[in-house]
């Protein structure tokens, strides 16, 4: 993590802020005004089956309600009973997580939620 200027704690600050859920149990009002997107219900049972071992891509372009989906798919799971503190969001496009290597991210996360 040398070449990231932004402290440990900042980073963690930042996913507490990125993942409210991890304190509310819910996702805020905002998203949950959004329109289903059209193709959530072929999305979610990707992101929902975890007999397979995989990440789950979602791309397209810009503003076309990439991340509205996501957080869709984040409420959803917290219905169907995932813990929220087990749901990390974190977009690529915040540089405060370049260049942390993803299992270090997880860790972080964990220590955010208290799971350490």
């Amino acid at each position: 993590m040398a070449l990231n200027p932004f402290s440990a704690e900042q980073i963690i600050a930042r996913l507490q802020f990125e993942n409210p859920w991890w304190v509310t149990g819910s996702l805020d009002g905002y998203y949950q005004s959004f329109k289903p997107r059209l193709y959530f219900n072929l999305f979610y049972p990707l992101v929902k089956n975890t007999t397979v071992h995989r990440a789950s891509v979602l791309m397209g372009p810009r503003r076309v309600g990439k991340t509205v989906m996501l957080y869709h798919t984040i409420q959803q799971l917290i219905l169907d009973g995932v813990s929220p503190q087990k749901i990390l969001y974190a977009s690529i496009e915040t540089p405060i997580y370049n260049n942390i290597p993803l299992d270090e991210l997880f860790t972080m996360a964990k220590k955010a939620t208290g799971d350490t």
